[in-house]
């Protein structure tokens, strides 16, 4: 028989022959585990690239003489022999080398720096791979004993290397299949594919080594003065010291909060003034697909072995998604990991780390109540978000449009931030007059897929210039109220009468006396789709009025006050009690609205401190108000005849007045007759004579 080898095949041999572990393996599953009868038939060599391998090419590929298998399996006991004894295999390579160093960092014991070495080369190495497909399918039983023959371990060391309380488990570099019979390499996987690569490279750093699963993060571009609105982040950052300085083991933060409200840039400046590194576990792989829930947690517990002994923080974004497991192919909803585990594992990490939700709700309380700190992240008080604002758009937006966008609480700074950046962007080829309108353009398409209504431009909630409160006809005196009522006296009203009486306009006028903004709500836009929305929603009507000291205005307020025999569903007296629960907690300036006081429940009426009727203007003060707006249109004096008509209307309000100076804008009066004419048609309209509408007569 005529041994000879190719060129390429000795390039193969000799670039193998330096890694002396992988030959020890292969001889090992040949010898002890009785595969080279599938490798040594006697039709052949059934792998040729492992006969190139060992410097056993043969001409006669096809058929094996009695006496040629004996030659050949004599040679490979004898390259067996001499591996085992460590006589002419001597070499070592830079990937043996690599896995060394790196198992001595995290502090693996022999059996699991071996298992560890041999499963990336299994995955790495198809000659090897090829090798173990001779053993056929193996259970998770029968992989023990296997690994002990090639590993030459202790059966008993391999169980503990491979058990739960193991290194190599606890941080998910080598995870064992248990469910059914499978090929070693699909009973062994890897933590990251890449892991092998990198080792062979010679890389040894745990940053570099899990690059792309878990990253090292870049520096806050914000400050401490933007999250001032927040207390619990001077006890994060004094509880962060001091598990740093002590080593503190399940140290675990859950912050939380709306998308764009600055979670992760918190974690970031929380790293920085800490002088910590922070290290973020990926949501997707090397391969860019999304990683599950159990496989971003095995990233994590790498990484908590990985830096134990480095000042360092660890940050898992989108926590939700993290403790739940994908759905299975019959099931068409996700499925909770298990509890026992996820409690061991808060309970157990060594590196301090802050898990980041937008949603809290999916989570179960009993998980929630392991985290040291909860921090929801709110919206900033409105002078800090105009601030935001202001800083995001520069001189894009004038300072009305800019006061407009801080009213809106759910308008989180990285939707402005992207929409500037956008227009700063293309800002040179959109004329600068429209810029403004582009920008809130933006601004509201993204709300609108958020969910939230859009912003809009509105002049209601202004205080007219021709405003005053003698033009007022309650029951008390609207201006002597506002002149007794001192800045950040807690005060809540209830205004009732018919529509156009000034009940608005006067919440912004006590605002505007009180130097405070204004939170103004309808009482149909806290309605909610879902059950319990609607309570949210009030909940986060008064948190907001709170938080930006402002005085908040509630219009239609019958909607949840009515008398309870009225009520025909469950979820309306919740939004009433929730309502009722809120005003009586409520330390500011609280104004309700109404037109039908009637139905308002006497019970609700005790939480008010003063009830005031806002009436029709009575003869004076029409007149009044008729010279002064014929002043500002610039129309002639009142005549006596005027006067006597404009006496005998019995429902004329300020608003009419109002309405009537917008009309002038595209329908001009000419006379102080022309004025009382359009009054009075506005209050033949309010008597309910009016007539049918077309279609229904």
């Amino acid at each position: 028989m005529n041994i000879e080898m190719s060129a390429e095949a000795i390039d193969v041999a000799e670039m193998n022959y330096q890694d002396t572990k992988m030959q020890q393996w292969i001889l090992r599953i040949l010898f002890r585990l009785g595969a080279h009868k599938q490798f040594i038939t006697q039709h052949g060599f059934s792998s040729q690239p492992l006969a190139d391998y060992f410097h056993l090419t043969q001409e006669h590929s096809y058929n094996v003489s009695q006496q040629d298998h004996h030659l050949l399996l004599s040679k490979l006991r004898k390259y067996y022999q001499d591996a085992e004894q460590q006589n002419s295999l001597v070499h070592t390579s830079v990937f043996h080398s690599a896995v060394n160093r790196f198992a001595t960092r995290i502090r693996l014991n022999l059996a699991e720096k071996s298992i560890l070495e041999f499963t990336l080369q299994l995955h790495q190495e198809r000659l090897l791979n090829d090798v173990t497909e001779w053993l056929g399918p193996l259970t998770s039983v029968r992989v023990y004993p296997v690994l002990a023959a090639i590993l030459d371990m202790p059966e008993i060391d391999i169980r503990e290397a491979l058990g739960p309380a193991s290194t190599l488990t606890k941080t998910g570099l080598i995870s064992l299949e248990m469910n059914g019979a499978q090929l070693l390499r699909n009973k062994l996987e890897p933590f990251s594919p890449t892991l092998a690569e990198r080792l062979h490279a010679g890389e040894t750093s745990p940053a570099r080594l899990l690059q792309g699963m878990i990253n090292s993060c870049t520096p806050a571009h914000l400050t401490s003065d933007n999250y001032a609105h927040i207390p619990a982040v001077n006890i994060l950052r004094q509880w962060l010291h001091h598990a740093l300085s002590t080593a503190r083991v399940g140290v675990n933060i859950l912050i939380h909060g709306q998308p764009g409200s600055g979670k992760s840039q918190l974690c970031r400046l929380m790293a920085k003034e800490l002088q910590a590194s922070l290290y973020e576990v990926s949501s997707e792989n090397e391969t860019l697909r999304p990683m599950s829930g159990s496989r971003r947690l095995r990233a994590w517990r790498a990484a908590q072995r990985l830096f134990v002994d480095e000042k360092a923080l660890i940050l898992l974004d989108e926590a939700e998604d993290v403790f739940i497991e994908s759905p299975g192919l019959y099931n068409s909803s996700p499925l909770p990991l298990a509890k026992a585990w996820i409690n061991r594992l808060l309970e157990e990490n060594a590196v301090p780390t802050l898990w980041v939700a937008n949603d809290i709700c999916s989570l179960e309380p009993a998980l929630v109540r392991r985290f040291d700190m909860v921090i929801e992240l709110n919206a900033p008080p409105r002078a800090q978000r105009a601030e935001i604002i202001q800083q995001a758009c520069g001189t894009m937006l004038a300072p009305e449009t800019l006061s407009q966008l801080a009213e809106a609480p759910y308008l989180a700074p990285a939707v402005v931030s992207r929409a500037a950046g956008v227009l700063a962007g293309i800002g040179e080829k959109i004329p600068k007059e429209n810029r403004p309108q582009t920008l809130m353009y933006l601004i509201n398409n993204t709300l609108k897929a958020q969910g939230h209504l859009p912003i809009k431009h509105h002049v209601a909630a202004q205080t007219s210039l021709l405003y005053d409160t003698s033009f007022i006809n309650s029951d008390v005196p609207a201006g002597e109220i506002g002149k007794a009522l001192m800045p950040g006296q807690p005060a809540r009203f209830c205004l009732y009468g018919p529509p156009g009486t000034g009940k608005t306009a006067w919440a912004y006028w006590l605002a505007q006396r009180l130097n405070m903004a204004v939170v103004e709500r309808k009482a149909s836009q806290l309605f909610g789709r879902y059950t319990g929305e609607s309570e949210q929603n009030i909940a986060a009507l008064f948190e907001q009025a709170h938080r930006d000291n402002a005085l908040l205005l509630i219009d239609e307020i019958d909607s949840f006050l009515s008398t309870r025999d009225q009520y025909q569903h469950h979820w309306q007296v919740s939004c009433t009690n929730e309502m009722l629960s809120q005003m009586a907690q409520f330390n500011g300036v609280l104004i309700a609205t109404t037109n039908r006081f009637d139905v308002l429940d006497a019970a609700a009426l005790r939480r008010f401190d003063l009830k005031m009727r806002f009436s029709y203007l009575c003869d004076d003060q029409a007149v009044a108000l008729l010279a002064l707006y014929c002043r500002e249109l610039q129309l002639n004096e009142p005549r006596s005849s005027d006067i006597r008509e404009i006496s005998k209307l019995d429902y004329l309000t300020p608003g009419d007045f109002s309405l009537v100076a917008r009309q002038h804008q595209f329908r001009p009066v000419s006379s102080a007759e022309a004025f009382v004419a359009v009054l009075k048609n506005e209050c033949w309209m309010k008597k309910g004579n009016k007539p049918a509408i077309s279609f229904l007569q």
